[in-house]
């Protein structure tokens, strides 16, 4: 058996925003976060609109999608973090 990963992040839509990327993304975090509770698994949210949306507390970062200095940012991000795998959620429209 192949060890798990300590770190996951999902970069993708995310609830409340109403599409179903956003709704895949939050119930694969939470199975991830059910099969290991001390897993990081830090989310990065696209956003469709300028003010955003009110995220629940594992949304760590948000990118506003046509804002691609934002995009430079979660990069920056997600290499301090440096986790294991990264699962982007692609539709057509999320990333501007």
């Amino acid at each position: 058996m192949s060890p798990q990963p300590k770190s996951v992040a999902l970069i993708g839509s995310y609830l409340p925003r109403q599409c179903g990327i956003a709704t895949f993304t939050a119930d694969l975090a939470a199975a991830i976060l059910e099969n290991n509770p001390r897993i990081d698994c830090p989310i990065v949210a696209m956003n469709d609109r300028r003010d955003g949306y009110e995220y629940p507390d594992e949304v760590q970062f948000q990118i506003g999608q046509d804002n691609l200095s934002e995009y430079r940012l979660a990069a920056n991000f997600l290499n301090l973090r440096d986790p294991e795998v990264v699962c982007l959620q692609h539709e057509f429209g999320i990333f501007g």
